[in-house]
């Protein structure tokens, strides 16, 4: 394990006591000591300190799911090739179906998969029952695509599903407060030094499994799979403390309104004051635990000041 000075190792060990994102705390160190490696590798050294010391930070019972679907190709029938105009829903011969479904929760190491073999039906009724369980559903591109997908074919078979779902879509985020030269997640991945997708054989992975039943493919395909769920968890992970959230997960889980929105912590502190052009005023926030910045109503910070003072009185 050694291979950095030992500043790192308790930095890293301290860290890990207040919280589970070995990919901010890789991120915390390479800004605090200016280590030259990768993102990637620190956050595996990380990974591999936390297993081998069997720490687990606070917890707080936020479960945020991370996943991505892999789908086949409508089959159609053709009389022409080349540029297509048109092509009517008659000529379908087949309809696409969902391959498999990757996915793994917040602060967890295991990412699971489900596939066809078990039948499309059975998967898709598993994973609405896995999205139902989650306080928050984030993919890339999940709100235009994966979502929709699951529920075309859910409706198809005839499984209910929410109308909607508390989601966080990461292409949607990246493209609002990022001008990343792409806002592919394997680009995103790279740019970030979070390294990038797992290499494939190309359409023809696509092909073999559709048309030729081939596990050894469809094997091949979960490994893509789960390898993105983990460059989603790690993006999401990197991009947090820019971005706002869909959801107050200090609220949803009992807490304070002034309380960190993203991972409930309570040691968090103001640093700007500011008013609207109206005269009413802001507060801006900082997580001293996992750097969100965010703001609250300057009755919400005097109620914080608040409840400090009377627990400092009673101290």
């Amino acid at each position: 394990m050694r291979g950095y000075p030992r500043q790192v190792y308790e930095f890293a060990k301290v860290r890990m006591e207040q919280t589970s994102n070995n990919t901010q705390i890789a991120r915390d160190i390479k800004n605090k000591f200016g280590i030259d490696n990768e993102l990637d590798r620190i956050r595996r050294f990380v990974s591999r300190y936390r297993e081998r010391l069997k720490i687990k930070a606070k917890s707080v019972p936020i479960k945020r799911l991370f996943f991505d679907i892999e789908t086949g190709y409508h089959l159609v029938r053709m009389f022409r090739i080349g540029k297509v105009a048109y092509v009517s829903p008659e000529q379908i011969k087949e309809h696409k179906q969902i391959f498999c479904i990757c996915y793994k929760w917040q602060g967890e190491d295991t990412v699971h998969s489900l596939d066809f073999r078990m039948g499309e039906k059975e998967m898709i009724r598993q994973f609405i029952r896995i999205m139902g369980e989650a306080h928050e559903c984030i993919a890339h591109n999940g709100d235009r695509f994966d979502v929709k997908e699951i529920r075309t074919r859910a409706i198809y078979y005839g499984l209910l599903m929410f109308p909607q779902y508390r989601t966080l879509d990461t292409l949607i985020k990246s493209r609002r407060y990022f001008n990343f030269a792409s806002n592919k997640l394997d680009y995103i991945g790279k740019y970030l030094g979070l390294g990038g997708k797992k290499e494939h054989e190309g359409f023809d992975m696509w092909i073999k499994i559709q048309e030729n039943n081939d596990e050894q493919a469809l094997d091949e395909m979960i490994k893509y799979c789960q390898r993105d769920v983990i460059l989603l968890e790690d993006a999401f992970a990197v991009m947090s403390p820019f971005i706002d959230h869909n959801n107050n997960f200090a609220v949803l889980t009992g807490g304070e309104r002034w309380e960190c929105p993203e991972c409930a912590s309570s040691d968090v502190k103001m640093f700007r004051t500011y008013t609207t052009p109206m005269g009413i005023i802001r507060r801006e926030m900082k997580c001293n635990n996992c750097k969100k910045q965010y703001k609250v109503s300057n009755k919400t910070y005097m109620e914080m000041l608040t409840k400090e003072h009377m627990r400092g009185a009673e101290l």
